[in-house]
């Protein structure tokens, strides 16, 4: 089975560099299941973090244009490498393969583990967008808290042991407000690989939305399905874009 992390940036050409790639791909083909394969690709452009709607907006062109070749080079799945799944729908619209939109699958994840699902995610200016997310994929009813650390994106490793030490408080909040399950709502987060720490501490399951999306990719594979076309029909024009004089 062969997987690609897609990431709708350019991480390598930020302050992460080209290894965090590689450190990424080692981690997705860490988790996998034998025979699986997993590739972390990215775009040439757009934003280097999604921390707003507008930087959410600015990463679907890469993708768009990127997931038809993937899908011709072999792939069976997509992993879009970004919580808040931008350009879900479209991709899954231009391609036959299972695309899996992360913050998606990791809050339907957490969905069979309890029935409050709380997400803490970097910073307050993600909360909004993630609501309006979770709308858009009918999960807004069983989301009932959102919360940040206050750490932007290219920070969150530098300042691991903080972002854990937030993350239980927070998780703690959380708790006091009626959420018995948790999601953390980034994917640099979920890299950091401490869903399992944090789990052991506030005693309740906390979901890595990298590991849900890897999972949610190979199951879908596995048992030969992906995304319906009577949700997303395949469009009907040609998608190349059109120079206007």
């Amino acid at each position: 089975m062969k997987i690609t992390y897609f990431i709708p940036g350019p991480m390598s050409r930020g302050p992460l560099g080209p290894e965090e790639l590689v450190r990424r791909e080692a981690f997705l083909n860490q988790h996998a299941f034998e025979g699986t394969l997993v590739e972390v690709r990215e775009t040439s452009a757009g934003p280097a973090s999604v921390e707003s709607s507008v930087e959410e907006y600015l990463s679907v062109p890469g993708l768009i244009e990127a997931a038809p070749t993937l899908e011709a080079e072999g792939f069976e799945a997509l992993i879009i490498g970004c919580f808040g799944d931008p350009g879900l729908a479209p991709t899954r619209e231009l391609v036959d393969i299972p695309v899996i939109g992360p913050g998606q699958a990791a809050v339907l994840a957490a969905a069979q583990l309890g029935q409050s699902v709380g997400i803490i995610t970097v910073v307050d200016e993600v909360v909004p967008a993630l609501r309006r997310q979770m709308r858009s994929h009918g999960l807004d009813a069983i989301v009932t808290d959102i919360r940040a650390v206050d750490v932007p994106v290219l920070e969150l490793r530098q300042r691991a042991d903080e972002v854990l030490a937030t993350l239980e408080t927070e998780a703690e909040r959380g708790l006091a407000a009626g959420a018995d399950t948790f999601v953390l709502g980034c994917m640099t987060m979920g890299f950091l690989d401490v869903a399992r720490l944090l789990q052991e501490r506030i005693g309740v399951p906390v979901i890595n939305p990298v590991l849900a999306a890897l999972k949610a990719a190979e199951s879908a594979v596995s048992i030969g399905v992906s995304s319906s076309r009577a949700c997303y029909p395949k469009p009907r024009k040609a998608t190349a874009a059109v120079e206007v004089h």
